[in-house]
């Protein structure tokens, strides 16, 4: 049991680490030092695209692509520099706007794409106490923002997207609040249905599942916390409308545990009583990093972040009809290069895919049950190499209105681009 608390909460920090994606092992340190490295130079150069590029032959403008076009690109220099990670989007409905929301080493950055050929950057908020990191990600509940980083002594900041509305000059944003009962976190997911967010990675839980109530959106009050004694890379957090109707209803948490090895299903209705439904893995798997369901809430397709073991780009099948008794079915290779998937989304019958150094890869999910998942489209933000490495897309969102896809790039910068043909939505 847990008692609930508010903002200066502290929890135990001790727990399993979780290798090159702890900042607090020796691991985290060197890889965040060599990823700043890299990329951080890269902002420096390019030059900003308003106008639609259409795919032909293979290629738009210099982009490799397949069955999408490029709407629009911003360029890192424009965005305020740094080194990019996760984004997210906010739809402005009473205002029929739409705005990206670009984490950064050094801050979030707000962009309005609701003319997706002609993206206007509005502003930056720095990161908190000015502090740099390569991990950042950020998810909204209502018209507020919540933003965490993998670094020690940035907390959760809490912003008003309102504060958006009517910007017409480039600005310095200011957080409305900062949580300060967690150091360090490195995913963050909310359930919009029920208003809880779930922090992945931080130094609270052992490194393990930590639950807030932000129905009051500027405050963060502990709700619940699972371990297990396995650190937790990422969660996708639902209230579950799949075929196991003895869920129906409940709030389902589907948990990644990266260096654990593990695809957990969780039911967290009760965060004072959280169980355990199935745990999964498959043959060879070294980093389950995250994954995503299928439209019908019967199969997961998940990525396994090891660079070593990620020949042939494999994604890989869990059948999870029944919610406590998951299976895996197999893994898909495909012929799409050596580079390492990493976040995955699904719309309809297609699985938006970043892949890294692979840009972003689209996927047909018609046959997933026989772990058959054809690549039917693609944009390749880096025409350099197609091999392993960190470099590229870190996060492709297909959420935006009339098919548009947010494809960010580590070190480059913003594309917004239109699957078109077999790759659209059907």
């Amino acid at each position: 049991m847990l008692a609930a608390a508010t903002l200066m909460l502290s929890l135990a920090v001790a727990g399993p680490p979780a290798a090159g994606h702890d900042p607090g092992t020796p691991e985290g340190k060197a890889e965040q030092a060599e990823l700043l490295r890299i990329y951080e130079p890269a902002w420096k150069s390019g030059t900003a695209i308003a106008a639609t590029v259409t795919c032909v032959n293979g290629t738009a403008g210099s982009y490799p692509c397949k069955n999408v076009d490029l709407l629009s690109f911003l360029p890192q220099s424009t965005l305020g520099g740094g080194s990019s990670s996760s984004m997210w989007y906010w739809a402005d409905t009473p205002n029929n706007t739409e705005y990206i929301l670009y984490c950064r080493s050094n801050g979030v950055s707000f962009v309005n794409v609701t003319d997706p050929s002609n993206p206007k950057y509005l502003g930056n908020l720095p990161s908190a106490n000015g502090v740099s990191s390569s991990w950042c990600d950020i998810r909204t509940y209502g018209n507020y923002a919540y933003i965490g980083k993998d670094s020690v002594s940035h907390g959760i900041q809490i912003f008003d997207l309102t504060k958006l509305r009517g910007v017409t000059t480039t600005q310095t944003f200011t957080a409305a609040a900062r949580f300060t009962g967690l150091t360090n976190s490195h995913t963050l997911q909310i359930n919009q249905a029920t208003g809880f967010l779930y922090v992945s990675g931080a130094n609270t839980c052992s490194k393990g599942l930590t639950i807030y109530n932000i129905k009051s959106p500027l405050t963060l009050t502990l709700a619940g916390c699972y371990s297990g004694a396995v650190y937790s890379h990422e969660s996708i957090v639902v209230n579950y409308a799949g075929p196991d109707t003895r869920y129906t209803g409940r709030e389902i948490a589907f948990n990644y545990t990266g260096q654990g090895k593990t695809f957990q299903v969780l039911d967290v209705t009760d965060k004072s009583s959280i169980k355990v439904l199935s745990s999964a893995t498959h043959p060879g798997a070294s980093f389950i990093h995250q994954g995503f369901a299928t439209s019908d809430y019967k199969h997961m397709i998940v990525n396994d972040e090891t660079i070593s073991t990620a020949s042939g780009s494999p994604d890989f099948v869990y059948n999870i009809e029944k919610l406590d008794a998951v299976k895996y079915v197999g893994r898909d290779n495909g012929t799409r290069g050596t580079f390492v998937n990493h976040n995955g989304y699904t719309v309809g019958n297609r699985h938006f895919q970043a892949s890294y150094r692979g840009g972003l890869r689209i996927l047909d999910t018609t046959n997933v049950a026989s772990a058959s998942l054809p690549e039917v489209g693609y944009f390749d933000v880096d025409p350099s190499s197609n091999a392993s490495g960190y470099s590229g897309s870190w996060m492709a969102l297909p959420y935006l209105k009339n098919g548009v896809v947010a494809v960010q790039s580590i070190g480059v910068g913003l594309f917004l681009v239109k699957p078109t043909g077999a790759a659209a939505v059907s």
